[in-house]
Order: structure tokens, then C-alpha cells, then sequence
């Protein structure tokens, strides 16, 4: 009797956000399980035991429901030391805003506090045994500090979860590194699959010089970021030699704090620590308006827009020509960035603000190009691609299928698919 491993598609497929996919055989394994971080709304449930839970990296789409799963099934939690330490910044962070917003709360703080309990560390390399029959194996994504690909091995079958990767080095992290032999299944992100990435060096070279020739102007150049994002901009200014105020501000100090704690996972820990040297991190409101007095650069949190201090800043700045709002993260659709990028208007709570700051956008993504998951799939050369964690999954389904021997599917939430 030839033995089935069922991949149950909870979340993140056609869709980007709330990743969760569970591999079903002898023991069930859950790859992440986050939360859509603009309105919380959640993946389908396992409805069956989880045994093991491997979270991919510290983004809130992957791990936002982590909490509820181990208050519901005690089951041992995978992270590397990095989303260790994010997960609970961000965990408690979530739910404040949850609180604020009258948004669902899916956990608890003292789900939180229980979760780290169930939480055990692993590196890049490792193989962690789920029962007797399970095996998961654990990558370096390259999407930031520890983020992992795993490839769960059961019933004879190699399935490999990407979640989010990229191939190329950043200033931050190196680029993916895995084992490409015999893979039966890959289930992967197709978040830019239908466009490449510019030049990361002439990007950065660009946004140095939007940063410099704002200030120059005697304004002051915004840069909101996600909290992970921002270490790596403190780098782009210090390498080109910032010669004017940098502020941090929101939880990217926290961010930064913590990938400095763990210089395994960075590529360049005395550039990143270097960098922070010689930034000025805002605390108060106070001090936020202080920097406002004077030409600078203010990294802050708030990468979609939907909270943090960037909030403040646009409120006071909006108006002023001479300012800029850089921005360098994907805007979500359905967030109050992505709608600000479509509309030149801030709308957030009773605001509805119509900028006069100048606005620039500069691709700087974590994820892999549209060529870099082409070529990805060339070298895995799996025998079925599930493409998940993009908008236009189906349509790259196709292409995939059109250019080489394999069985690429775009399933939709809810779906079984049979191995």
C-alpha cells in the first residue's frame, strides 16, 4: 500500500499574508502560522494534532498565531534564535495594536509567556526529528536574520517550504544557502513573480542621494521602515557616509538591538554595529519633535503604515515641500501605505491627508525577483511546485508549467493536495 502525505493549504496561498501550511503523515508538521497584518484575519485551522510547529522568520504573517497553537496543542515550537527574540517583540506589539484597533485578539500576554516555553532553538544545518518517522531539515533562507527554509522528510517524500527567501546577499544577511538533491514538493513564495529587482548597489546609491539632497534642501527625509528593514538602511547611510543627523525611532531600535545580539546570523556584524554607533535614537515625543527642528534623516518603524511613530510624522510633515517620504518596504493592498502610494493621500483613523512632501519609493525587498524564482525552480528541479505568498500565483503556476518538466499548481486556501 503506497503511503500519502497530505499538504493541507491553510493560509498565504493567492494571497500574501497568513502563511500556514501543515504536512500530514505519521506526525503533522505546521510551517508557520501567521495572522494578515491588516486586519488580523487568520488562516484556516489544522482541525487535526499538531505535533511540531516550525516557524520560517520574525514577520507576523509567519508567526502571528504562533501563541494560539501552543496554548491549543502544546506542541514544541522551531525558531532560530533571532525570531526567538523578534517573536516576542512583536507578539506583544501585535496585540497592543489589536487592543487600540478593536481588532480580533486570537492570543493572550500570558500566551505569549507560554509559548517561549514551548520554544526550542535551532541552527542552519540542523535535522530535527518529529517522531520516528519525520525528519525536518532547516536552511538559510537569506530573507533576513534567521529566516529558515525547511524540508520535511516523510514517507519516502522531500517536501521543501520555502516561506520567504532570497538568493542574492544583502548588506544585512547572505543569500539563501540549501541542498537542492531530490526534492519531491516545493511550496513556494511568489511575492515578485511578476517583476525583477533593480541593482541593489544603484538602488541604494539612489536613495542615498534622495536622503542627502532633501536635507540639503533644509527638510527632513522620512524613512519608514519595517523593524527588520531598518538595520540594513542605517548601513546604506553609513556607508555612503552620512555627514547629518540619523534618528531611530519605534521598535527598529529593539530590531537592531537584537540582531546584534546574534552576529552569527548577520553578514556584516561590525558594519551593522558601526552604523548604530553613530545613530541618535528617539524615545519621547519631546525628542521626536526636537529632531523635527533641524535638517535629518528619521529611520522609523511603521513600514505599511498602519501604526507606529511614522503616524506622528506624517501628521506634522505632510504639508512640507521641502520634506520627503522615502519608502522602501511592499505596501500591502489593503494597508494605509499601499493606498497613500495609489492615491498621494494618507488616510489612517479620521485623517485624510493629501501630502505636499515629496514621495519616492525604492525597491529594497528581502525577497527573491522574479528571475531568482525561475532559477530557483531550474536547480531544485522539484517533480510539483505549489506557488503561495504572491498575487499572482496562477499565472506563474502557468509560466512554470509552459518552461520546464514539472506539475506547478496555484491552490487556493482550504485545499488538500495528495503526495
Amino acid at each position: 500500500m503506497k503511503l500519502i502525505v497530505n499538504i493541507h493549504c491553510l493560509g498565504g496561498f493567492r494571497e500574501v499574508g497568513r502563511n500556514g501550511v501543515l504536512v500530514e503523515s505519521s506526525k503533522n508538521v505546521l510551517l508557520d502560522y501567521g495572522l494578515k497584518v491588516e486586519n488580523a484575519g487568520k488562516p484556516k485551522h489544522p482541525n487535526r494534532e499538531v505535533d511540531a510547529l516550525f516557524v520560517a522568520h520574525g514577520h507576523l504573517d509567519h508567526l502571528g498565531l504562533a501563541p494560539a497553537i501552543y496554548r491549543q496543542y502544546k506542541c514544541p515550537v522551531y525558531v532560530t534564535g533571532p525570531t526567538l527574540d523578534l517573536s516576542n517583540l512583536l507578539l506583544r506589539d501585535s496585540l497592543k495594536i489589536a487592543k487600540l484597533k478593536g481588532m480580533p485578539r486570537h492570543y493572550s500576554a500570558t500566551d505569549i509567556v507560554n509559548l517561549h516555553k514551548g520554544e526550542k532553538r535551532i541552527h542552519y544545518g540542523d535535522e530535527i526529528k518529529v517522531g520516528r518517522k519525520v525528519k525536518v531539515d532547516v536552511w538559510d533562507a537569506g530573507h533576513m536574520p534567521g529566516s529558515c527554509m525547511f524540508v520535511v522528510k516523510t514517507r519516502g517524500k522531500k517536501i521543501l517550504y520555502t516561506s520567504d527567501f532570497k538568493i542574492k546577499s544583502t548588506r544585512l544577511v547572505n543569500g539563501a544557502r540549501f541542498d537542492a538533491k531530490n526534492i519531491d514538493v516545493v511550496l513556494m513564495e511568489t511575492t515578485y513573480s511578476s517583476r525583477n529587482h533593480p541593482p541593489r548597489k544603484k538602488t541604494e546609491k539612489e536613495l542615498f542621494q534622495d536622503v542627502k539632497n532633501t536635507i540639503d534642501k533644509g527638510g527632513i527625509a522620512l524613512l519608514p521602515s519595517f523593524a527588520i528593514r531598518a538595520p540594513e538602511l542605517l548601513m546604506v547611510l553609513n556607508d555612503f557616509g552620512a555627514d547629518f543627523p540619523v534618528y531611530l525611532d519605534g521598535m527598529a531600535k529593539s530590531a537592531t538591538d537584537i540582531f546584534l545580539r546574534h552576529p552569527k546570523f548577520l553578514r556584516k556584524p561590525k558594519a551593522l554595529k558601526a552604523a548604530t554607533e553613530k545613530v541618535i535614537p528617539l524615545f519621547s515625543q519631546e525628542e521626536r519633535n526636537n529632531a523635527l527642528k533641524e535638517p535629518c534623516a528619521i529611520v522609523t518603524t511603521g513600514g505599511c503604515m498602519e501604526g507606529g511613530p511614522i503616524i506622528h510624522y506624517i501628521k506634522k510633515l505632510y504639508s512640507d515641500s521641502n520634506s520627503s517620504l522615502i519608502m522602501t518596504g511592499f505596501q500591502i493592498p489593503g494597508t494605509a501605505g499601499r493606498y497613500l502610494v495609489d492615491t498621494n493621500r494618507f488616510v489612517h483613523d479620521n485623517m485624510d491627508l493629501k501630502l505636499k512632501m515629496r514621495m519616492s519609493q525604492y525597491d529594497m525587498s528581502a525577497h527573491a525577483g522574479r528571475d531568482e524564482l525561475i532559477k530557483f525552480v531550474k536547480k531544485i528541479n522539484p517533480k510539483k511546485v505549489l506557488c503561495m505568498h504572491g498575487e499572482y500565483c496562477k499565472k506563474f503556476a502557468t509560466e512554470l508549467n509552459s518552461r520546464f518538466e514539472l506539475d506547478a499548481m496555484a491552490p487556493k486556501n482550504g485545499d488538500v493536495i495528495k503526495i
